[in-house]
């Protein structure tokens, strides 16, 4: 097998070369020894003289994703991969542009090639949409099944990602707001899902009560059933229900600190929030927005909006949450009630 031989101080920085030029064949695994790594290449690499060395073969499960695909699809075919996606338990959800879709079941197979924990892999048929925010899915390749379980934060989740909203990139979102929670608040989550900021709460702060309302009832369902897994039962309590209809009846002017994790569509109840807040009471509220002038609009209509009703807001924090499209961003305000 041609080789070449790098200096052991050398060989991260040249295998990163080899591999940004595909040169580095990923059919044999390199060998150490007393003078060096030998590297398996395709061709010349400059400064290296070529040598050969017998080199046992590898299972593609030990590249990355996109390694494992580099020598299966033309160069025009790879720069369209889309190499980002979510797993959420033992389930990949991956996206396959249009010009993709006769490679797709060779693009799935290649991912449970490489990622061992991955047991079933799905494709995105769309974006979310209906009032319960949940997406069509294609089977791609692996087992069957769209019931998994997810573990954040040291919190358990299980879910059926066709029934219900969940996204794993929130995880950073659910641990800084736990770490602001203090002892005694009555927290109000809305649009709960299957219960993972309330649950990632409770674990780090459970001497709080927390009330979360949720419209959709499999994931209520989910719910109820992640709270017995994570043994919160004393600390959250699930209820089905649309907030509208909910906060006027039962938690007003209740609420130390209100969750509106609904990126779109939270601005539609921001009039029940105000009604349940308490004076001082802190609302996380989340919205899409533009990436260049991110907080100003979402900051002009939550004054707005708390003026209608009665109330002022003062902003307390904003971050960036995640790039969700070209141009647009996930954001997170905090403001506090008055």
């Amino acid at each position: 097998m041609k080789c070449i031989l790098v200096k052991r101080k050398d060989a991260e920085r040249i295998r990163r070369g080899l591999i940004s030029l595909n040169l580095l064949d990923n059919k044999y695994a390199p060998k150490a020894e007393e003078d060096g790594i030998y590297f398996p290449v395709k061709g010349r690499f400059k400064g290296f003289k070529l040598v050969e060395k017998k080199l046992e073969t590898r299972s593609p499960r030990f590249l990355s994703f996109e390694e494992s695909l580099r020598d299966k699809l033309t160069p025009e075919e790879f720069k369209s991969v889309v190499k980002s996606f979510d797993v959420i338990g033992s389930i990949a959800i991956i996206e396959v542009p249009k010009e993709l879709e006769k490679r797709e079941k060779l693009i799935a197979d290649s991912l449970l090639s490489v990622h061992r924990n991955v047991k079933s892999v799905y494709k995105k048929l769309g974006p979310m949409e209906g009032v319960y925010r949940t997406r069509k899915l294609k089977f791609l390749a692996g087992d069957k099944g769209t019931v998994t379980e997810y573990r954040e934060n040291n919190c358990r989740f299980r879910l059926d990602i066709a029934k219900v909203y969940f996204t794993p990139r929130l995880s950073f979102e659910r641990l800084r707001i736990a770490e602001q929670v203090k002892p005694g608040e009555h927290i109000l989550a809305l649009f709960a899902g299957v219960g993972p900021f309330p649950i990632v709460i409770a674990k780090m702060q459970p001497n709080v009560k927390i009330h979360a309302i949720e419209l959709n009832p499999d994931a209520v369902k989910y719910m109820e059933e992640n709270i017995r897994l994570n043994r919160m039962q004393e600390v959250i309590t699930p209820l089905l229900g649309d907030v509208k209809e909910v906060i006027p009846k039962k938690f007003v002017n209740s609420a130390d600190r209100i969750l509106m994790p609904l990126p779109k569509g939270a601005e539609k109840f921001l009039a029940e929030a105000f009604l349940a807040a308490k004076k001082d009471c802190i609302i996380h509220f989340y919205q899409f927005a533009s990436e260049k002038n991110p907080f100003e609009e979402v900051e002009k209509f939550v004054v707005k909006e708390a003026l209608i009703s009665g109330r002022k807001a003062e902003i307390a924090g904003e971050r960036v949450v995640r790039p969700f499209a070209p141009g647009v961003v996930q954001v997170v305000v905090d403001f506090r009630v008055r």
